[in-house]
């Protein structure tokens, strides 16, 4: 939905983290959902703890110098929502 999102497409990328999860773990799962956007394992929870522990799943979207816009905690229920605040959200960049 960002990728063919014209307000967004440009500015906007998607990452994961998978907390307590391995490379082949991750690969599987971005095959069997064809995830299109990459997956980083965090198989020690170092980056879940620098995060001051998130709930899972959760969304953060940041400025590339580390400023929070946005966070979402919990299953997204409703992506046209969701895409609406990130619009929202990135005004204020």
């Amino acid at each position: 939905m960002i990728k063919e999102d014209p307000t967004l497409a440009g500015d906007i990328r998607v990452l994961a983290i998978a907390v307590a999860d391995n490379q082949k773990r991750i690969d599987g799962y971005k095959a069997e959902f064809k995830v299109p956007f990459p997956i980083f394992p965090d198989e020690k929870g170092e980056i879940y703890m620098a995060l001051k522990q998130p709930n899972v799943p959760s969304l953060l979207l940041a400025t590339g110098d580390g400023r929070v816009l946005m966070y979402h905690k919990g299953l997204i229920e409703d992506f046209d929502k969701l895409v609406k605040e990130i619009r929202e959200a990135s005004k204020t960049k």
